[in-house]
């Protein structure tokens, strides 16, 4: 496997470690306990920046160089890569939506919020089991070392990875430490 398609397996594999996070708090939810709004909101916050912003933009490459060598699968690459225009807005949207309830500008049910979280959540799985299962094998077997050059020419460097790269943000400090704790466990 190439490196840049390791890089973002390992991308799915944390944002699937991720939406676990999220799937925990709707859990809370559900049974009447009180939820981490604030770690809920950290954790849209960092798919906003990085997934949306810099992960999805580096698949959009390979996609366009896979589309131009294959006819297969044409289907799912222009389906993902309109996902990759909308999920912005799906991510911010459920953003606001966190905040919103944080700052006491909106008031949700509890009903409300599990919905919001379950079908960001789904939203999000959806599109990581259609890449993970669908496109990237396809990939992975179609590229030649060619393929890799082109994409290689026409991916951008990027701000590493502010959550499970070497330098932390800041505000993901909590949520890092979290993850390290639950890898301990």
């Amino acid at each position: 496997m190439h490196k840049i398609m390791s890089d973002l397996h390992q991308d799915h594999v944390n944002l699937a470690k991720l939406l676990t996070l999220l799937a925990q708090q709707v859990e809370k939810l559900a049974a009447g306990d009180e939820v981490d709004l604030l770690l809920m909101s950290d954790i849209a916050d960092y798919i906003r920046r990085y997934s949306d912003q810099i992960h999805h933009p580096k698949e959009d490459e390979i996609y366009r160089v896979f589309r131009a060598c294959s006819n297969e699968a044409g289907e799912l690459v222009e389906a993902l890569l309109l996902e990759h225009q909308q999920l912005p807005d799906v991510t911010l949207d459920f953003q606001k939506a966190l905040e919103s309830v944080i700052n006491d500008t909106a008031i949700l049910t509890r009903q409300e919020l599990h919905d919001q979280i379950v079908a960001f959540i789904s939203t999000q799985q959806a599109h990581l089991d259609a890449e993970e299962g669908g496109l990237f094998p396809l990939i992975n077997t179609t590229f030649q070392a060619a393929d890799w050059a082109v994409v290689e020419q026409g991916i951008q460097e990027h701000a590493a990875d502010p959550l499970f790269g070497v330098h932390i943000m800041d505000r993901y400090r909590n949520l890092h430490q979290l993850m390290k704790e639950r890898q301990r466990a």
